[in-house]
């Protein structure tokens, strides 16, 4: 092993500084280039979990989303891999515990980890060469960016583009607007001024020779940082980037510089619109949002004290502030955020949501009053004290995580970026041990409130408000922009773009040559571990409760897991169901008001939080349990009083509370409405899914459009149905805090769960003890073909199906073609040809229920054609050994997935209440890795179910789904 000394050289690279950190348990480099003068920045330790990342200082100069479109581009094929969708290629077959690009502001980074050393340095030497030397071909411009699309010379055209309808969809969310709104009041004449994604508007703009200008302005290695993490050689990582790529570069260039503009000296006010329904009522839909310059990105004292003032002040329900703005009725919801990652400029960020123009100026007023009177009486110690336990709680938390490197690059990047220390970066122990003591005993907070958020005149009031008009204006402009292009052409010009339409279609028709495929660097099947470790839940009893015990090292953190048997709850109640649970963690007690409770949990606590499963047991698809999980983290040195604070919840907890219970129904409403009008593609699936089995019904009376309807109308006739709702929540808690069905699940190190054991009887003597009665709910049918209609500009199109009559016939090498449907027909036919920004399927073995889910899609007709013809693909499938291999090895990594403690418990947990035993899932691998293709071929004939017995549901842009061939028994506007 090299003993890497400052000052020397190692491959070309001279180590700058080197660290040993020890609270994230790793030794930490920093090289520079003696050529090119690029970083090499590498954190080393035993996680065998390693990770690469390349990023590229990508510096756009308008909206066109260059960089964005660029970032996809990159991996469609290089001089050394001339493959058509490298990454599509490498995603069917692989190890890889992350694979993935993303565009910022102002960076574009390329990274990935494995367990596999091979591998690890295979893909390190594709995504090297696929963003230094890529094809960059036309027709990839076009494909991933934007292009005129016409199939028939009597169509009209059309825009088409991966990243343009990707943008379609990120656009109909009104945050994103609201966030681009304040950086062009804050920031004008910034980089940050610009949309890096792409706005929609702008992204045919842009031109295929500006597209590669800005891939040779940028993605050189001088403009690049290069970052290794975890337990591979750092001799072989410098040497391997050294030796096949940056010794191929004889000169530096100089780095993109980011455009920091002039930051504003006083307030600005910006107005802008966002679309909803036609018809829509638009009382309290406007977004309000106050932002401050309070700095820059050096200040790192600073930037750590307001990540918690943010939550002091913006999003804890003991936040005077908040409460203040709830109870005055100005909107549904108050919030905010500290930004200091994505500019070098640091933000305070609050808003409004569900709120109206006219109360602006009483918001103002008021945000100001109670800032002065915070400030003027001092914080609340408590509060104060929660919130840095919070923080701390959540820093501690980090080294749990499954993608850590991930996770410290994502923390380094930003640091380099603008020219800070690394190392400082990946520390905070220190720091926010004096931050702690200023904020608790020399007024630090109140100091940093008064001075950059009353006194700053440096903000931005940013106000959006609802337009009934906007959809239709967007397709009207961008209807008459593309007449004006047609105006201009002839036949044979037009004839041109048919032909050119024919040509991309046919491009992505026709798969890679075996021969460009065999470049590309594989595993083989031989190299996967036959029998890999099977991690096991252990059931024991506390007394009469069944209780799971997951032994793993969690770094001092017990996550508990209490679960509650819903099979009491009748069908009128299930909707209820998910709100009773937020209304649960967040009301408080008859001790501890609402405020109290907010402040107690964040002291001793990780988090207190709730969600719902259904399980069934393997081999019956008709025995359903229905579990309310209530979730709870703590410090180990926190546990007992963690563990009283939940049996004071169960003992008696507060439901009296209407004012409060009144603020959350309509808080709830107000980001439901926003998740639905925006990615509202789950609504969709738990529809679909609730036609096919009992577990479906449940989950869409709890989390599907019928839930979202029970509460929408809750929500818009609260006074009406105030008395009769809170029975229900009577009823739910008093049904719910039952002994009966009593599952609990810890995850810890050995000594924690031993003190949990003697803590958890005093939990258990809470709940009731009458005999549980056992409901069948009468679920109401719902449409086979179902559409939603919303305000955004593209569609979320499912079908599905119950796939295997009986479940004998569901065995492994059914995984393998689920590889292949999704990661290349889907790919090839939804994505790529169909411009769809993603394609993905929803399965479940212990019903034998199978769905296709795609995302932020232009098309109906054409994706639903796609599904029906899934099963005549499937019979005809013929893909070479090398390609099976890839897709086997793919597989498997699924199976064997990289996880956290506390998502390896949660997965034993669910397993064991399923039925899965490590004998199956044995079973699984082994017909896996057995796997023919005629293994499958065979299932062909299920998928006539897919084509002939299928359920189907649309959410998305009215105009495209009343436009549609596709014939839906129903359509709701959401």
């Amino acid at each position: 092993m090299t003993d890497f000394i400052q000052g020397n050289t190692y491959s070309n690279f001279t180590l700058i500084n080197k660290q040993d950190i020890s609270e994230i348990h790793s030794t930490v480099y920093r090289f520079q280039h003696n050529t090119l003068g690029c970083t090499a920045f590498a954190i080393k330790n035993n996680d065998p979990n390693k990770t690469f990342c390349v990023s590229f200082m990508t510096v756009p100069e308008d909206s066109t989303g260059v960089a964005h479109i660029l970032e996809h581009s990159v991996l469609m094929g290089s001089k050394k891999y001339p493959v058509h969708d490298v990454f599509g290629e490498i995603n069917k077959g692989g190890l890889m515990t992350f694979l993935n690009a993303m565009t910022g502001a102002d960076t574009t980074w390329y990274p990935f980890a494995t367990r596999n050393s091979k591998e690890y340095f295979n893909i390190m030497d594709v995504y090297c060469d696929v963003t230094l030397h890529p094809l960059l071909q036309k027709t990839t411009f076009e494909q991933e960016g934007w292009h005129y699309h016409i199939e028939k010379l009597e169509d009209k055209i059309e825009y088409s583009g991966v990243v343009l309808n990707e943008m379609k969809g990120a656009f109909s969310d009104p945050i994103r607007s609201l966030f681009h709104q304040t950086y062009l009041g804050l920031l004008p004449g910034s980089t940050y001024a610009h949309e890096s994604g792409g706005d929609p508007v702008a992204i045919p703009d842009l031109t295929y020779e500006e597209f590669v200008q800005f891939h040779h302005d940028h993605y050189h290695p001088a403009n690049a940082t290069f970052f290794f993490y975890g337990n591979a050689s750092l001799t072989e990582e410098l040497a391997f980037i050294e030796t096949n790529f940056l010794s191929k570069f004889a000169e530096p260039v100089p780095r993109a510089e980011i455009v920091q503009g002039e930051p504003i000296q006083k307030t600005v006010f910006k107005e802008a619109r966002y679309p909803v329904q036609p018809g829509t009522d638009l009382a309290q839909k406007t977004f309000l949002a106050v932002s401050s310059i309070v700095g820059t990105a050096n200040e790192r004292k600073k930037n750590t004290a307001f990540q918690i003032i943010a939550h002091i002040l913006f999003n804890s329900d003991a936040s005077p502030l908040k409460n203040a703005i709830i109870e005055a009725r100005l909107c549904h919801d108050f919030g905010g955020l500290f930004l200091d990652n994505s500019t070098y400029t640091t933000i305070m960020m609050t808003y409004l949501i569900g709120s109206d123009p006219e109360k602006r100026e009483t918001f103002l007023k008021l945000y100001k009053q109670t800032l002065a009177t915070m400030v003027e009486q001092k914080l609340d110690p408590e509060l104060v004290l929660s919130e840095l336990n919070k923080y701390e709680f959540s820093v501690r938390e980090e080294m749990n995580k499954a993608q850590r490197g991930l996770d410290l690059i994502s923390k380094a990047l930003p640091a380099m970026k603008y020219g800070l220390d690394p190392f400082s970066a990946l520390q905070v122990e220190e720091l926010f041990a004096e931050i702690r003591k200023d904020a608790l005993e020399n007024g630090y907070f109140e100091y940093l409130i008064q001075e950059y958020l009353l006194d700053n005149q440096a903000s931005a009031i940013v106000t959006l408000t609802p337009d009934p008009d906007k959809l239709q204006q967007n397709a009207t402009q961008e209807k008459a922009r593309l007449e004006k292009y047609e105006q201009h052409l002839n036949e044979q010009q037009r004839q041109s773009l048919v032909n050119r339409t024919h040509e991309l279609i046919q491009l992505q028709s026709t798969p890679n040559p075996q021969s460009s495929l065999q470049l590309l660097p594989r595993l083989k099947v031989k190299d996967l571990d036959p029998k890999p470790e099977q991690y096991v839940v252990t059931a024991q009893h506390l007394a009469d409760t069944e209780l799971l015990v997951n032994d793993l090292p969690t770094n001092g953190i017990c996550y508990l897991d209490f679960g509650l048997d819903c099979s009491g709850l009748s069908a009128d109640l299930l909707p209820y169901l998910d709100i009773f649970g937020t209304i649960f963690t967040e009301i408080g007690t008859a001790d501890k008001d609402y405020m109290q409770f907010t402040k107690d949990v964040n002291i001793y606590t990780g988090g207190f939080s709730h969600s719902f499963n259904t399980y069934l047991q393997s081999g019956s698809r008709d025995i359903v349990r229905p579990i309310q999980w209530f979730h709870l983290k703590s410090l180990s040195t926190n546990l007992d009083r963690a563990i009283n604070l939940l049996a004071e919840v169960f003992t008696d907890v507060n439901l009296t509370n209407r004012q409060r219970i009144r603020e959350i129904v309509q808080r709830e409403y107000a980001w439901a409405e926003h998740s639905v009008q925006s990615e509202g593609y789950m609504l969709a699936s738990t529809r679909v899914f609730s036609n096919l089995s009992l577990a479906g019904k449940y989950n869409e009376y709890i989390n599907g459009a019928h839930a979202y309807l029970t509460l929408k109308h809750l929500a818009l006739n609260y006074d009406q149905m105030e008395e009769s709702f809170l029975h229900a929540l009577g009823v739910i808690k008093d049904t719910l805090l039952n002994k009966e069905g009593l599952v609990i699940s810890i995850t810890a190190d050995q000594q924690d769960i031993a003190t949990f054991q003697q803590l958890a009887p005093a939990i258990v003597s809470t709940l009731n003890t009458a005999p549980l009665t056992h409901v069948q709910p009468a679920f109401i049918e719902m449409p086979a073909s179902q559409a939603f209609s919303t305000s955004a500009e593209v569609v979320y199109n499912v079908q599905g199906c119950t796939l295997f009559p009986t479940l004998d016939q569901y065995t492994g090498s059914f995984e393998v073609l689920k590889t292949w449907i999704s990661r290349d027909y889907l790919w090839n036919t939804v994505r790529q040809k169909g411009g769809a920004y993603g394609c993905f399927i929803q399965f479940n073995h212990l019903t034998g229920n199978f769905g296709v889910v795609s995302y932020r899609d232009p098309q109906v007709d054409k994706t639903y054609a796609a599904y029906d013809a899934i099963q005549e693909t499937i019979a005809s499938i013929d893909v070479s050994s090398d390609m099976l291999s890839q897709l086997i090895i793919g597989t498997y990594g699924n199976l064997t997935p990289h996880q956290g403690p506390a998502a390896r418990g949660a997965m034993a947990r669910n397993e064991y209440l399923s039925g899965v035993t490590p004998n199956f899932k044995q079973q699984r691998i082994s017909e896996v890795i057995a796997t023919s293709v005629d293994d499958l071929r065979e299932y062909a004939a299920l998928f006539d179910r897919l084509k002939n017995n299928a359920y189907r549901a649309t959410i998305g842009n009215g105009e495209k789904i009343a436009g549609a061939k596709t014939v839906f028994n129903d359509i709701t506007t959401l």
